[in-house]
């Protein structure tokens, strides 16, 4: 892969422009420079996490609000008796006042009528169903964001969809359009930081989009079709720009063999028939052209195939070499 080198001037002025120290930009060298820039890089879109952990204590005000929630919900739990589709309709109504935990913990100690197993499997098919439903609005909310960064925020939620809480408050934070725009320029930026400064890492960095693309979508495939010893997983290792390369190398690696596979007919069938025919004058010839067209591969596979074939090939070929000795690319004994 061709590197394409960072403009370092430009770097240290948009970091001086988001809060970096004067002072610190000026004696860094270009290796602290790039380490302060991915710094930025990584912290910027994962700015709003810092939601995720601050401090949710209630209110007096709050506290007996959720007194009397919980208060309701022990009364309706006391109808619940057999019937477990009230069970489904607990968890809709409060699922949102309470964490999952914390709700889960009071359905099992409350609900007497089914065992504490048997409500935890409820329970998990209902959270399920809301991750679904988170995912898929975050998805929506998300849809104004630039491709790579759609995608990557995309896999990174996929992959926290069991942290149930983060999750959550994700979902609710995505209601509020301010915080969608703020993700937005956000991502806009670091997107821009990628493509301006750091193409060469563009692709490893939003790998998730690059697999999906059209075009690396159909060079896995060519390439699969061309030489099936590389799986489509190993292929999505490499970038484009690799696919690209490797793809011209069987490309021209099958042409190559074909060529071999030509050429090996052509001077086997051709020294075959010379030493059928007893026709020294020919079999020279022959001789003489294969050693100034072949490589030293080609022409030793053509002369082993044709010492298995005839026993006196490889006196009479030797003695050609001796005549004109100035030919010859290999020496057999």
């Amino acid at each position: 892969m061709t590197h394409i080198p960072y403009n370092f001037e430009i770097i240290k002025v948009f970091l001086k422009n988001h809060g970096y120290n004067t002072e610190e930009i000026k004696q860094a060298d270009n290796k602290k420079i790039i380490e302060l820039y991915e710094e930025y890089n990584i912290k910027a879109i994962y700015e709003f996490q810092i939601f995720l952990n601050q401090n949710n204590a209630l209110s007096s005000t709050e506290n007996i609000k959720k007194y009397h929630m919980q208060d309701e919900l022990n009364q309706k739990i006391l109808k619940i008796n057999g019937d477990i589709s009230k069970i489904y309709d607990l968890i809709d109504i409060y699922f949102d006042d309470y964490d999952h935990d914390e709700l889960l913990e009071i359905l099992c100690k409350r609900i007497k009528n089914f065992s504490i197993n048997k409500i935890q499997k409820i329970f998990q098919i209902k959270y399920r169903q809301y991750q679904e439903i988170w995912l898929k609005k975050l998805e929506i909310r998300f849809k104004d964001l630039p491709a790579e960064e759609k995608i990557f925020l995309k896999k990174y939620y996929e992959k926290n969809r069991n942290n149930m809480e983060k999750l959550k408050y994700v979902y609710e934070y995505s209601k509020n359009p301010q915080y969608i725009e703020k993700i937005k320029k956000v991502a806009q930026i670091k997107l821009d930081i990628m493509e301006n400064f750091m193409p060469d890492l563009k692709e490893s960095y939003y790998k998730s989009y690059y697999n999906n693309t059209p075009e690396k979508i159909k060079l896995i495939k060519e390439i699969s079709q061309l030489n099936p010893s590389y799986s489509k997983n190993q292929l999505k290792e490499f970038t484009i720009t690799e696919l690209k390369s490797l793809n011209s190398e069987i490309l021209e690696q099958n042409k190559k063999e074909i060529q071999d596979k030509k050429l090996f007919h052509k001077y086997t069938n051709a020294i075959s028939q010379s030493m059928d025919s007893m026709d020294d004058e020919s079999f020279v010839k022959i001789c003489l052209e294969a050693i100034r067209e072949l490589d030293e591969e080609q022409l030793q596979k053509v002369v082993n195939f044709s010492i298995s074939r005839n026993k006196f090939f490889l006196g009479k070929f030797n003695t050609v070499i001796k005549e004109h000795q100035g030919l010859t690319k290999i020496r057999f004994i």
